[in-house]
């Protein structure tokens, strides 16, 4: 049998060794002459990159940026009493010698939504040169006021309105003579102070604006009709009208309260009479008291049988005929 005959190169240590330690002078200059193309090469690929970067950034400035058919040509706004064009440009910074692709449309959104007599606002950018911005004010819906904070009711400038969502902003120039009609909701100390652009918190608000929806459900021109709502004491809401009439409710039972505070108004205004102040929180007993007359109270009987005249309609054309 033959045996398969292998070569084994054995190094012994010593040799080893002098091959690592033996370096002349020409070695150690072919490894710098490598090293140093190495470097060459990359110090060209880094300048090659450099120049491609430089290159388009010069192409896309001069091709798009500078370029005169992608200047900013038109902006087209929403129409709305919030914020006009001229106002548009000072908030959201716009070159309007710029161009279209200085326009950061996601910027000068969240600009807009920033701002507090604005419920929502998109901007895009419609090439080659308009910047189209959407934008939907708030729509005043009470003017609210507390004792916590120095601003003064109903001022156009520093006075501070709330939409239907409840959120605080003030009263925009081109929005103050609709919001001259609007009743005032006056708040009392506690709760948080009101904050442009933040929902009013503060336990008498629910209840007054509760009380304004009920009148304004019940009586059709409670809009511009109410001129104040409070809370007097803890356990009543007062309404004070444009003409003078003070009315008092409780804290619930608004319905039935606001219907008689209607049934007592229309009997007066057929007699051509008025009512200083009314308690409605009794269900039969219902104080009144006259322009220039005296307190006086009706008593609410049980509800007629049928083909009777109704009781408290009789009752109010009694007191109001004294």
């Amino acid at each position: 049998m033959f045996k398969k005959r292998t070569t084994r190169v054995r190094h012994s240590k010593e040799l080893t060794r002098l091959q690592v330690n033996v370096l002349s002078p020409r070695i150690v200059w072919f490894g710098f002459l490598k090293a140093c193309r190495q470097t060459v090469k990359v110090a060209v690929l880094v300048t090659l990159g450099v120049a491609a970067v430089w290159g388009i950034r010069e192409l896309i400035q001069k091709g798009l940026v500078e370029n005169k058919e992608f200047q900013l040509q038109a902006i087209e706004l929403t129409p709305n009493p919030a914020i006009d064009e001229r106002r548009l440009i000072k908030v959201a910074g716009i070159d309007i010698n710029g161009s279209l692709f200085d326009c950061d449309a996601g910027k000068i959104e969240e600009t807009l939504r920033a701002l507090p007599e604005l419920s929502a606002a998109s901007v895009r950018r419609e090439f080659p040169g308009t910047l189209v911005v959407e934008v939907i004010a708030r729509e005043p819906y009470l003017w609210v006021a507390s004792t916590n904070q120095e601003v003064q009711p109903r001022d156009p400038e520093k006075g501070l309105v709330v939409d239907r969502q409840g959120i605080v902003f003030h009263c925009p120039p081109a929005l103050h003579a609709k919001a001259e009609l609007l009743p005032l909701i006056q708040l009392s100390e506690g709760g948080e102070p009101l904050v442009p652009g933040k929902p009013v918190v503060h336990p008498e608000y629910d209840r007054l604006r509760r009380l304004y929806q009920v009148a304004c459900r019940e009586i059709p021109v409670a809009e511009s009709w109410v001129y104040l709502l409070r809370q007097s004491r803890e356990w009543s809401l007062e309404l004070v009208s444009r003409d003078g009439t003070e009315a008092c409710f409780g804290l619930g039972d608004h319905e039935r309260q606001m219907k008689d505070l209607k049934s007592a108004l229309d009997h007066a205004r057929e007699r051509e009479q008025q009512i200083a102040s009314i308690e409605l929180i009794p269900e039969r007993n219902i104080p009144v008291k006259l322009r220039g007359g005296v307190p006086r109270a009706i008593l609410i009987d049980e509800p007629a049988p049928a083909g009777v005249p109704d009781r408290r309609a009789r009752d109010l054309n009694d007191l109001l005929n004294r």
